[in-house]
């Protein structure tokens, strides 16, 4: 199957904002690596720009279904954000003020800011050897391999994965919400996580007893 064949259709929007209109776009790529990105433009130019990476580039018509989905979510949630007017500043840049005096030339290079940890960045950095897994709010996985690879080294969790996540009750917003928690699957192995939008699995492959694992997720889900 050619690679055309597993692109999924991207999420186009006009949003009306004063006296103009601002150009919503959301799409998947897979180079440099796979993402789904939303871009927000103003006649032509680029006012910000969203990216989600993914653990791994669309393999199946599957995935392709289940990442459209995903799009149209983010998508909705963008343009939700830019229509409230009280929470435009976090997707756009404020409106200028007056032009200040331009300043003398500095060719000492700015420090880039710090750039926000994805949920699996953060997770990744709880001390100890441990693998993360990232599922929908069904309870499937992103990539069918990871899918194959999770029901072999846990037969039973992966049969009954659909009515796990169920432990995390829906709520009201754009898609399927769940509500946010820590369920410990298997003692100090195995932890289920609602970010809300998301589920991830944290296998913990080598225990060390003097971390508190459940502690620790809980503390970065209270954070997000």
């Amino acid at each position: 199957m050619a690679i055309a064949d597993l692109i999924p259709t991207g999420r186009t929007s006009l949003v009306k904002r004063g006296d103009g209109a601002l150009q919503v776009q959301t799409e998947y790529a897979h180079r440099p690596v796979p993402r789904i990105t939303t871009t927000v433009q103003k006649n032509g130019q680029v006012l910000q720009k969203i990216d989600r990476n993914l653990d791994a580039p669309i393999a199946n018509i599957e995935e392709k279904n289940r990442m459209e989905t995903t799009i149209r979510k983010q998508h909705a949630e963008i343009v939700a954000i830019i229509e409230n007017e009280t929470a435009t500043g976090a997707i756009l840049p404020p409106t200028p003020g007056p032009t200040a005096e331009p300043k003398p030339y500095d060719p000492k290079p700015y420090p880039e800011p710090d750039r926000v940890l994805t949920t699996v960045e953060r997770l990744n950095q709880i001390p100890g050897e441990h693998r993360v897994f990232r599922l929908d709010n069904e309870g499937n996985f992103l990539n069918a391999d990871v899918s194959r690879e999770f029901a072999r080294m846990f037969k039973s969790v992966f049969k009954n994965l659909r009515s796990i996540v169920t432990i995390f009750s829906t709520v009201s917003g754009v898609g399927l919400t769940r509500e946010t928690g820590v369920y410990e699957i298997q003692h100090d192995s195995l932890y289920l996580i609602s970010v809300g939008t998301e589920i991830y699995i944290l296998c913990v492959q080598v225990a060390d007893y003097s971390i508190d694992y459940e502690k620790e997720i809980r503390t970065i889900v209270t954070d997000l």
